[in-house]
């Protein structure tokens, strides 16, 4: 068995996004494309939000600017 797969860094904002446009494709459609969608915002938003909690404070990241580390 093979070793696995390394990590790809992807920017926040394009996980938001992808949460954004599943979120509208899941309202405006019904039926399995819309199950799908929503399946997909909340994958992403699982993405983001566990890609916020290992690294909360990014260089230039104004969400973490007045805490104290």
């Amino acid at each position: 068995m093979r070793g696995l797969v390394a990590p790809v860094v992807i920017p926040r904002l394009l996980l938001l996004g992808f949460v954004a446009a599943g979120a509208l494709v899941s309202i405006t459609t019904s039926g399995q494309l819309s199950a799908f969608a929503g399946g997909f915002a909340v994958g992403a938003g699982t993405a983001f939000v566990i890609s916020r909690l290992r690294r909360p404070d990014e260089p230039g990241d104004e969400a973490g600017a007045g805490r104290d580390s």
